[in-house]
């Protein structure tokens, strides 16, 4: 059949275990080579030939069969197909983890990514939320800064001092062209946009962020000169 060749040949290229995601394949590869319906009826018996496992909805990958049976992928392999070459990040406890603010291990790992096509998906314990970022390492750091500012009062167990030298890094690489394209697509709360504004001011960073609150209201968020004494204590 024709269009077994030339399936076969653009799925050749990924790795055992590495994460096919069908729409994508497809749109960048094949829509001019073969009917979309032709395409997902060919994986359709790819898998049940055993020559494909189907690991989520629209997400495939070449098995790798051990003794035991079909191994699917590990949880590194789920998070690098959604965040290699600047896709995505991890949020959530993965992230406060990586740095140094807290030493709880996620029970479960959120992802963003622009490689989703879909609103969300979950793969075993691994979430990803499609947000269309090109995730560079000014976007990368400026989410770091609002996700931690937002969740500070959830964070179980959070290390103050780490925290502070995690303020300066905010103070030091705060930038206004990035915060605007991140807040464009994550929409952050108003009392997280003022929680980064004590920050800034604090270090005397210029900022521009009256723009988004209100004169009239009163946020709730720590005062930097509260947190420097709670690190100090502990």
């Amino acid at each position: 059949m024709r269009t077994n060749p030339i399936v076969r040949n653009a799925i050749s290229h990924y790795k055992k275990n590495e994460l096919i995601l069908a729409s994508k394949l497809y749109s960048d590869i094949l829509s001019n080579e073969i009917s979309e319906a032709a395409y997902y009826k060919m994986l359709e018996r790819m898998c049940k030939n055993n020559e494909l496992t189907k690991v989520a909805k629209g997400i495939y990958c070449i098995p790798n069969i051990s003794k035991y049976g079909v191994v699917l992928p590990s949880e590194n392999e789920i998070v690098n197909a959604f965040t290699k070459n600047n896709t995505g990040i991890t949020i959530g406890y993965t992230m406060y983890n990586q740095l140094r603010l807290t030493t709880q291990i996620p029970k479960n790992i959120e992802i963003l990514s622009s490689s989703l096509e879909n609103m969300s998906r979950k793969i075993r314990n691994v979430q990803i939320k499609q947000v269309r970022l090109h995730y560079s390492e000014k976007v990368k750091n400026m989410i770091n800064c609002l996700e931690v500012l937002q969740n500070f009062y959830t964070i179980q167990d959070l290390n103050h001092h780490y925290f502070i030298e995690f303020t300066k890094d905010i103070a030091a690489n705060y930038d206004t062209e990035t915060f605007q394209i991140v807040h464009a697509e994550l929409t952050y709360k108003k009392s997280t946009i003022a929680f980064l504004r004590e920050v800034l001011r604090y270090y005397n960073i210029p900022n521009n962020l009256d723009k988004y609150l209100s004169s009239l209201s009163t946020y709730k968020h720590p005062r930097m000169e509260e947190l420097y004494e709670t690190a100090q204590a502990s």
